[in-house]
């Protein structure tokens, strides 16, 4: 056998198999996850075992084929696909992009003839192949290098078919099994065969005549009379039956085999699949994979002195020296800073540690300690820096002086690795495996790492560090410990308000279903829609009726419990997923909701909002909306204050597209979905309607998001060839945009990253992909990045500004939120006006683009009842 093995995989087949073999699975966003998890456990069990060289999923484009134009009735039986399985199909293809794993689909063909195709090819350059499927049809492929493993029940059991195997069990050659399909048909793609014939006899013929030729030619004597007579009678039925039953082996591609070598995943991509899908065994194993393969176990025997009385440490803080510096690793009981509890505070000084029991936040060791820790002159290096300075704070301690912050560097370096713990950036920098190390360790090394990737980044990474991420750092936990003030009553209000309703809406659905049933219970419900009440169901699972979203939008007119029941499932999830669970986040001490800003996480250099995500807020429903009210001032004499960038990644891609079109949109004052919609569709700007406006809107972001002529088509209800007219509209009226595209994508292929005007990275190595998919998939990164990067860098400029001119003017108004291309301000009314001024000011002159900066400010005593503020 040849060392290049290809793995073929029949990917409609294994999630089919995957979601009818688990108990339907949800994430926290309410979508199913069972199949894709299903055919992830598989995919990954069996690459492990067969470790091939190169991988293709393959997937049906749709129900249309040319087999169903040669038989209108191929596959017509076959029950609708499950509205819970329909969107995990994009969801596998999203997790297999973050895989760098190839797929592929053909209009026209299913995956099947992708298979053969591509399993004739290995044959002929004489490569292993290996099929992986659920379905017998393709038996057929089976050869002296082709070996089939075909699911058989589960996700565990694998039947693995050779010629032998095959030999054994039907007594035919693989290529016969065409052969005895066209006898006895199949029921499940209602390919008719020849009446009355199953697989016994359909075997003991081919054995016999090899062929359907050969046995035509002998069918007088073949069987018994009731049998021939069948057999004449629907010729012309068999040998349609075979052409629908063979596998195309010729089917055109730009694609070689050579296009799906495997590569290695994107991890960080991959990583935030998993989290999103609520993969936790995927993600913890991925974590695993930090540790790079040439890593070597440390020997270490860490001496730390230990400061457990007082003496101890007036004799430590004696012998410091500012100009010497300290490293310094906390130890703590929690992750979430305003929840956490200090342990144990590590300190690296000349290449010593001192280790320092914390007890409580009255222990005097560290009210000692608190002289050094609030010493500007005294140069701080630490592991995410602001955790450590929301704790401290907590404790009375303002923490300065901080020079380093080994998260910030990394990121800075690579945005995309991911390992968010220290213990993975030594991992990497030193390439030693500590994961099992004890903290005085990780403490030891914090200045070493440190000033490693200090040498490594270039002066331009080395300024965004020093110059912006690390002073962002600061404000970030400022406005992380003053938190938004949120009065539980007006969110306990709304939760009564939405269990009256969710208990009104039980009622109705109740009285018109004519019984008491569990709404949230799919099956029950089934019952009560599907036969209680009579309605269309579109399809029976094996679980039971399907009474997902899309099955309840199409019934939507035909009963009036319908809108009921959607409207119900809202409300609920409203209330249990927003409505409590913030309740639950609102601190004791001081009656607000701390988020915390994760700095070094999205590979755009954007912030992002966790625990809870307060950039997530719905406002989509009026319901949701409301959630917005219980996010108040801290008393009558502050206000909510909101200043939002107009469209600054449009004004983005302008500055850095340098398109004259674009900026002299901009310049004017002219409203750019407007003036896009006069170029594509070619009419004057007053004579634009609000439909093509929108449509342009689509255009105008798609174009920033990379998004193909499919995903607009998807996006604004048009064909798929009128979006792609769109498209090619509006680069014929932007060149400049156009060659920014041809330019960024030549760019990052010649130096492996694409930056933004502030110079920050990202790493675009799949830029020079042999598989086609995966460089397109960076292709779309290395055109959004720039312009997104930009943008991320442009408030994160501003919020310095901001910060800096509130401190300096001594200031009591204070940043509470950034979300998105919008900052949240809490404002004392006396300081109003002088705020608004500086706010606008630092937002609009934060950093100098061909074009202006807008931005709209709204003022209001919550978070939902802001007016617009000029």
């Amino acid at each position: 056998m040849s060392e290049k093995k290809v793995m073929l995989i029949d990917g409609n087949s294994l999630l089919y198999r995957a979601f009818y073999a688990l108990p339907l699975l949800n994430n926290q966003a309410g979508e199913y996850t069972n199949g894709v998890y299903g055919f992830l456990t598989m995919f990954n069990r069996i690459t492990n075992e067969i470790a091939p060289t190169h991988l293709l999923v393959a997937f049906d484009k749709d129900r249309k084929t040319f087999r169903s134009e040669i038989y209108s009735e191929y596959k017509a039986t076959r029950s609708a696909t499950p509205d819970e399985l329909k969107g995990q199909f994009q969801m596998l293809r999203d997790v297999l992009k973050a895989m760098n794993v190839c797929y592929i689909e053909k209009q026209g063909y299913e995956g099947d003839d992708i298979i053969g195709t591509f399993s004739k090819q290995a044959e002929e350059e004489g490569y292993e192949c290996i099929i992986v499927t659920g379905d017998k049809d393709s038996l057929q492929l089976v050869s002296d290098q082709t070996r089939v493993y075909l699911t058989r029940k589960g996700i565990t059991e694998i039947d693995v078919y050779d010629p032998t195997l095959i030999k054994e069990k039907y007594g035919v050659e693989p290529w016969q099994m065409i052969e005895i399909k066209a006898l006895m048909g199949d029921a499940s793609d209602n390919i008719p065969g020849v009446p009355r014939f199953g697989e016994k006899s359909a075997v003991k013929l081919i054995k016999q005549y090899k062929t359907l030729e050969g046995l035509y030619e002998n069918v007088e004597g073949s069987c018994g009379p009731k049998s021939q007579q069948l057999l004449i009678e629907n010729r012309e039925q068999a040998f349609l039956s075979r052409e629908l039953a063979t596998i195309v082996r010729d089917i055109p591609f730009d694609e070689t085999l050579d296009s799906f070598e495997r590569q290695q995943p994107n991890k960080e991509e991959l990583r935030k699949m998993y989290a999103r899908l609520g993969f936790k065994n995927f993600l913890n194993a991925l974590a695993d994979e930090y540790i790079p393969a040439e890593t070597k176990k440390v020997e270490s025997s860490i001496q730390t002195h230990l400061l457990d009385n007082v003496a101890d440490m007036v004799s430590f803080i004696d012998q410091l020296q500012q100009e010497e510096g300290i490293g310094l690793y906390i130890e703590a009981d929690y992750h979430h800073p305003m929840w956490a509890q200090i342990k144990k505070i590590y300190i690296e000084y000349k290449n010593e540690i001192y280790e320092l029991p914390v007890e409580g936040q009255k222990d005097k060791k560290l009210i000692l300690f608190k002289t050094i820790l609030e010493e500007e002159k005294q140069s701080k290096f630490l592991h995410n820096a602001k955790f450590a300075e929301v704790l401290l704070a907590r404790y009375g301690i303002q923490l300065k002086g901080v020079a380093g912050d080994t998260l910030l560097l990394t990121y800075v370096l690579d945005p995309a690795f991911q390992g968010e713990e220290l213990a993975a950036v030594i991992t990497e920098q030193l390439k030693v495996d500590c994961k099992e190390q004890p903290a005085s360790y990780l403490a030891s090394e914090i200045r070493h790492v440190h000033d490693l990737m200090l040498e490594k980044a270039t002066p331009e990474l080395t300024k965004l560090f020093v110059d912006l991420e690390l002073p962002l750092s600061g404000i970030l936990a400022d406005m992380e410990q003053v938190g938004v003030k949120v009065e539980k009553k007006i969110l306990a209000d709304i939760g009564e308000d939405l269990g009256v309703r969710l208990e009104k809406h039980e009622q109705e659905i109740y009285a018109l279903a004519g019984s008491q049933f569990n709404i949230n219970s799919p099956k029950q419900l089934g019952k009560i829609l599907f036969e209680d009440l009579g309605l269309p169901p579109a399809k029976k699972t094996k679980t039971g009726y399907s009474t997902g979203q899309e099955v309840l939008e199409k019934l939507y007119d035909q009963h009036e419990i319908i809108p009921l029941i959607m409207h119900f499932r809202q409300l609920s999830k409203l209330k249990s997923t927003y409505v409590d669970a913030l309740q639950g986040l609102i601190h004791p001490e001081t009656e607000k909701i701390h988020t915390i800003f994760k700095q070094a996480m999205t590979a755009t250099g954007r912030l992002s909002s966790v625990e809870p995500n307060l950039q997530n807020i719905p406002v989509k429903m009026e319901e949701g909306r409301r959630i917005r009210k219980a996010f108040v001032s801290s008393g009558k004499d502050w206000l909510i204050f909101s200043a939002d960038y107009s469209q600054i990644d449009l004004r983005a891609l302008a500055h850095i597209s340098g398109d004259e079109t674009l900026i002299h949109t901009f310049q004017e004052g002219i409203d750019i979905h407007t003036r896009t919609a006069s170029e594509i569709f070619k009419v004057p700007l007053e004579r634009v309607d609000s439909d093509l406006r929108r449509r342009a809107k689509a255009v105008n972001f798609g174009i920033i998001y990379g998004i193909s002529d499919f995903g607009l088509a998807r996006d604004t209800g048009v064909s798929r060839k009128e979006a792609k007219t769109y498209i090619e509209q509006y680069l014929d009226s932007y060149p400049g945009v156009q060659k920014y595209m041809d330019d960024i994508v030549r760019f990052g292929q010649e130096n492996g990253y694409v930056e933004t005007v502030l110079k920050r990275r990202r790493y675009l190595p799949d830029l020079n992909a042999k598989n086609k998919m995966v460089q397109s998939f960076a292709r779309r990164m290395a055109l959004n990045t720039p312009i997104q990067g930009t943008s991320a860098d442009i408030i994160k400029i501003a919020m310095l500004k901001v910060a800096r001119e509130l401190s300096a003017r001594e200031l009591k108004s204070r940043m509470l939120l950034q979300v998105h291309d919008e900052l949240l301000l809490e404002v004392l009314k006396s300081e109003l006006e002088e705020v608004a001024y500086l706010v606008k000011t630092c937002m609009e002159t934060a950093y100098t683009l061909e074009v202006p900066l807008e931005v709209s400010m709204k003022l209001g005593t919550n978070w939902y009842d802001l007016q617009t503020w000029e």
